[in-house]
């Protein structure tokens, strides 16, 4: 019996979402880093609290913490910086 490669999933470009803040010393929680991906994706705070099962209270709070720790200037700076992180985030490691 041989062992199979787990087929991409969308925990694939999470993976390189979270491989592409490493390289900037930027370290984030699972849960930040799940909100910083949907967020990324478009998604607004009740979309993000839907996906993730949790309350938007809690993808606000999440939000706020990304910001201290991206080193932005509020929701615009979170926005420019999703819209970096698009941009430049390779599709292959």
């Amino acid at each position: 019996m041989t062992a199979q490669c787990p087929q991409p999933d969308h925990f694939d470009p999470l993976n390189r979402l979270d491989i592409f803040l490493l390289r900037q010393s930027i370290f984030l929680s699972p849960q930040e880093l799940n909100v910083l991906y949907w967020a990324k994706e478009g998604r607004n705070n009740r979309e993000i609290a839907d996906q993730l099962g949790t309350a938007i209270c809690t993808v606000k709070k999440h939000k706020n913490n990304l910001i201290a720790k991206l080193g932005v200037e509020g929701k615009a700076g979170l926005q420019q910086f999703l819209f970096h992180a698009a941009q430049n985030i390779p599709t292959i490691l």
